[in-house]
């Protein structure tokens, strides 16, 4: 930034002097021969600093997509092009500040793959990559338009749903529960099934981010311990979602 500034002071006091010979070439008392030197010296002035002037917009423009990417590759998660943990916290924070009870609720749906270090154990890493991408789109495209989708850490994700009622974002974790249960993960010819554990919950007032995501953590692991492939939601007055069955990950 530095350089660039001192880039441009020399430009601006290149073209005042070029500017500056031109006026004095257009002087009456300015002897006619030296003249045309002082008004071509001007022009060629000019010339080359409105020139330098636009490679320093061009680098300029370069210096600030770089920045632009940098900045955006530190907010995403390289495996899966989903909102990396940072993002996440940014977005939550940001959603906390626009929180307003009954009115303009926050809810945190936590998502972790059922039996992962099985699947890896069965099939490899590159499985379970293939298994992490496959729930990343469909988490992507499932709640497009709806919140931030994020990859939480290992094999977990994360959505910020903002302005849904826990009552609203159960119903749309069990859906989407459903539907990665109806999706197959294809690896080397071989189409995989995979089911999802979920925890829900809403942000209460008085509350912050770290709050929120102790709550549905904790509802994750109880949707964990009560068998798996199931939803569970953090608020004991909103009862668990229980059409789903606990089932085993499908390794065969």
């Amino acid at each position: 930034m530095r350089e660039t500034t001192s880039r441009m002071i020399f430009v601006a006091v290149s073209a005042w002097l070029s500017l500056c010979l031109l006026l004095v070439g257009w002087m009456p008392e300015m002897d006619y021969s030296f003249r045309p030197i002082w008004m071509v010296s001007g022009l060629i002035g000019l010339a080359s600093s409105v020139g330098l002037s636009q490679l320093i917009k061009k680098d300029i423009g370069i210096q600030e997509k770089l920045i632009t990417q940098y900045r955006r590759a530190a907010m995403t998660d390289s495996l899966t092009g989903l909102a990396n943990r940072q993002a996440l916290d940014n977005a939550l924070r940001e959603a906390v500040h626009e929180f307003i009870p009954n009115r303009n609720p926050l809810s945190l749906i936590l998502i972790d793959i059922d039996f992962f270090k099985k699947f890896n154990d069965k099939w490899g890493h590159q499985a379970g990559d293939a298994a992490l991408k496959t729930v990343s789109r469909t988490a992507a495209a499932f709640f497009s338009g709806i919140g931030c989708v994020a990859r939480f850490g290992g094999e977990e994700f994360a959505i910020a749903v903002p302005s849904v009622s826990l009552k609203e974002a159960s119903k749309l974790a069990e859906e989407f529960r459903k539907f990665v249960g109806m999706t197959e993960c294809e690896f080397m010819e071989q189409k995989l099934k995979l089911t999802v554990s979920v925890g829900v919950a809403e942000l209460r007032t008085k509350e912050n981010s770290d709050d929120l995501i102790r709550r549905a953590d904790e509802a994750l692991y109880a949707a964990k311990r009560n068998g798996r492939n199931c939803i569970q939601v953090s608020e004991p007055t909103l009862p668990e979602v229980t059409d789903s069955v606990a089932t085993n990950l499908s390794l065969t």
